[in-house]
């Protein structure tokens, strides 16, 4: 699976300057800036979360992983039908386009219900009620977050600032609905885009500087949509315009992508694009389809190495294929009955009999 990612200062007392002189040049005093103490719990806390993660129980890691194998089969089901309605609506699209005009309207309407389903499956396709589908019909996965890179323009950053300037940003959509962050006129592009990020954190955007020096935005993916749907900006007239706010123009760096609910079959023209984009989400659902049997690969190898590394005594698998839970306490969100059925089945996913199992168990 793929891997989640989730200073002392000194000071010399005055005395003997020349002792004080060879230590500073052997040892340079370098000011570490303070650790907030609440970002320093924090990080304690996560590594103990890790640690624990690391050292706990097979019932804990067995069950992280029946649910990683069980929202990535979800996810692969999805682009499978996706698939399917992108060929019947290929198929419509090309017919559409020599068709008859007294048949056009019947396949217009054929194009626009298969449109609705295909939509429909992008925003109801779900495991435990959590979405396996992004809106451009990428795999959604708990354990694999993906950023949206995008670009903001209008941003007037390599003009002469006489003054500081308050820019305001204006979100149609999600909350908060504004965002504004006041910009010194002495700064740089890198020093804007560390206070953008901050001043930008409560809608998980963050800000950074591209390769050509321009200012580079990225959002979770599933929070893009709601970006997208419009940003409006102001400022004090040298970074963004004063006055009334204009809308900024959102580009997001995937050229490629596309979402089913832009695909439009009105027009000759537009059928034409359509058919184009129908042939990209196809490749890609190819590619998506191929990672999700990457991840089911990965499971099970993680579930291999579980059964094989951990010291346990052989027995604990019934002559039933269940797994005896009994020798170890399972923590309190997780269930004996949740094992006892998930576990057979990710060993079946494994090619891991019981006999086999028990081989490997015994000493």
């Amino acid at each position: 699976m793929v891997n989640q990612i989730t200073s002392s200062h000194n000071t010399l007392r005055s005395g003997d300057s020349t002792q004080a002189d060879r230590v500073t040049k052997q040892h340079p005093v370098v000011a570490v800036p303070k650790v907030d103490e609440k970002q320093q719990k924090q990080q304690q806390q996560q590594h103990s979360n890790l640690a624990g993660q690391k050292q706990g129980s097979l019932l804990v890691q067995t069950s992280l992983a029946h649910r990683q194998a069980a929202q990535a089969q979800s996810a692969q089901k999805a682009l499978q039908e996706a698939g399917d309605l992108l060929n019947q609506l290929r198929q419509m699209a090309r017919r559409s386009l020599n068709a008859q005009e007294n048949k056009k309207d019947q396949l217009q309407q054929t194009l626009h219900q298969l449109k609705n389903k295909l939509v429909k499956l992008t925003r109801e396709s779900k495991y435990e009620d959590e979405p396996v589908l992004h809106h451009d019909l990428t795999p959604r996965l708990s354990e694999q977050p993906q950023q949206e890179g995008f670009s903001m323009k209008g941003l007037r950053l390599n003009t002469m600032r006489q003054q500081d300037e308050i820019l305001r940003f204006q979100f149609d959509s999600g909350t908060p609905g504004t965002v504004q962050v006041r910009i010194n006129n002495d700064e740089n592009t890198t020093e804007i885009a560390d206070k953008m990020s901050q001043a930008f954190a409560p809608r998980n955007i963050q800000v950074g500087v591209d390769k050509y020096g321009d200012l580079s935005f990225s959002v979770p993916k599933e929070q893009w949509p709601e970006i997208k749907k419009g940003v409006w900006m102001s400022g004090g007239g040298q970074i963004l315009p004063a006055g009334n706010p204009v809308k900024a123009k959102l580009e997001s760096h995937d050229k490629q992508a596309v979402e089913p609910q832009e695909l439009e079959f009105g027009k000759p023209q537009s059928t034409r694009k359509a058919l184009a984009d129908i042939e990209r989400m196809m490749q890609k659902i190819q590619q998506a389809l191929s990672q999700m049997s990457k991840v089911q690969r990965q499971v099970s190898q993680d579930l291999e190495r579980l059964v094989t590394t951990n010291t346990m005594k052989s027995g604990i698998v019934s002559n039933d294929g269940a797994i005896e839970a009994s020798w170890l306490e399972a923590p309190e969100n997780v269930s004996l009955q949740l094992m006892d059925n998930a576990v057979p089945t990710l060993l079946a996913q494994a090619n891991a009999s019981r006999h086999n199992v028990v081989a490997l168990l015994e000493p």
